[in-house]
């Protein structure tokens, strides 16, 4: 299948011309994330200098070259084998590209059944109800805290305000990540304009510019989203990206939220290794333990199907575990219900027939 929108390079184009002409065709036909597009370019700029250094011509690429790259990966650079199966996966991509758009390639190096990297299935990282709470309430300390150093500062308050901004901006953005499972990059390129107020619900531009609808009626998030765009509104920036930076108020970076995450989690006396991702993995955990429906659950995560959703999801955390132990248990002395075994019945069964 050929696009009429992709230039067909002549043999002999250089790899910088190429690797741009794969870029552009993932952003603009394919509708590849501003993110992943980067991801792609910085994955494979790392193989095309490999290349260069060998002198090897991407036309000449043999199944051996990309075998000696895996090997530079995995022994000499470490990388975990979910980075290479990242990596891998990019650049077969790139190579089916030039074999069906261009005429560079004699033959394709990647076979079908080649390099199918085995990854290590690792239970995902959540947070426990506990945690939540001494994460939001030590945002929510730090609120008070700047609050008060308002009201009590005789000097200038033009710091003590920014402080203020920002502590109810941090306590909104952490709130609507924990309650709509969003990835960090769509949190932040919410707009205004994205908000219905009416309906209570956020537009959202998800992986492959894919638009879904998350809801904010929670009573905490509703408050607290609310009370951030009051003091936002009175900015007048001259754009509408609502989490922005107290430096100039421009809009808010994955890396700058990093930050503040670490520093409220360093106070909260938890392990500064949870990133935002981890309160999406949270939401979606604990959303499934609770007995969602993972259909509507993957369609609030923006997945592109269910059977991602079910692969990161459907573990159980210890809690849960020990729960079900001490409940079910043939020595368990509780007694279940017999409406509450039946509806459990239904769906597990209802779950299996799905999955297969």
């Amino acid at each position: 299948m050929r696009f009429g929108r992709t230039p067909i390079p002549c043999r002999g184009s250089t790899m910088n011309e190429q690797l741009k002409m794969y870029l552009r065709y993932l952003d603009v036909e394919r509708g590849y994330s501003t993110n992943t597009v980067k991801t792609y370019a910085l994955i494979l700029e790392d193989f095309l200098e490999v290349l260069r250094k060998q002198g090897k011509k991407l036309r000449r690429v043999e199944k051996q070259d990309l075998g000696d790259y895996v090997l530079v990966l995995r022994e000499d650079r470490q990388n975990a084998s979910k980075s290479i199966r990242l990596k891998l996966q990019v650049i077969k991509s790139f190579f089916a590209f030039l074999s069906e758009h261009t005429r560079e390639l004699k033959k394709n190096p990647f076979g079908k059944q080649d390099f199918r990297y085995k990854v290590e299935q690792r239970d995902v990282e959540s947070l426990s109800e506990g945690q939540l709470n001494a994460l939001l309430e030590t945002v929510e300390a730090e609120q008070h805290d700047t609050l008060q150093g308002l009201k009590s500062t005789t000097g200038k308050k033009t710091l003590w305000q920014k402080r203020v901004f920002a502590t109810h901006r941090d306590l909104c953005l952490l709130t609507l990540l924990i309650s709509t499972g969003l990835r960090i990059s769509e949190a932040l390129s919410i707009k205004l304009s994205d908000i219905d107020f009416v309906d209570k619900s956020i537009l959202i531009l998800g992986k492959g510019k894919k638009i879904r609808k998350v809801f904010f009626d929670l009573p905490q998030a509703e408050q607290r989203l609310l009370g951030y765009i009051e003091m936002w509104r009175p900015l007048k920036l001259d754009h509408e990206h609502l989490f922005v930076s107290t430096k100039q108020y421009l809009p808010l970076g994955s890396r700058g939220v990093q930050k503040l995450l670490k520093a409220y989690l360093r106070k909260a006396g938890l392990r500064d290794s949870i990133s935002p991702h981890t309160l999406r993995h949270t939401f979606a955990t604990v959303a499934i333990e609770k007995g969602a429906n993972i259909k509507a659950v993957s369609q609030i995560l923006g997945h592109a199907n269910c059977s991602i959703t079910i692969d990161l999801y459907t573990h159980l955390s210890n809690e849960h575990l020990r729960e079900v132990m001490q409940k079910c248990s043939p020595l368990s002395s509780e007694q279940i219900p017999l409406e509450e075994r039946i509806e459990m019945r239904k769906k597990h069964l209802a779950y299996l027939g799905k999955t297969g």
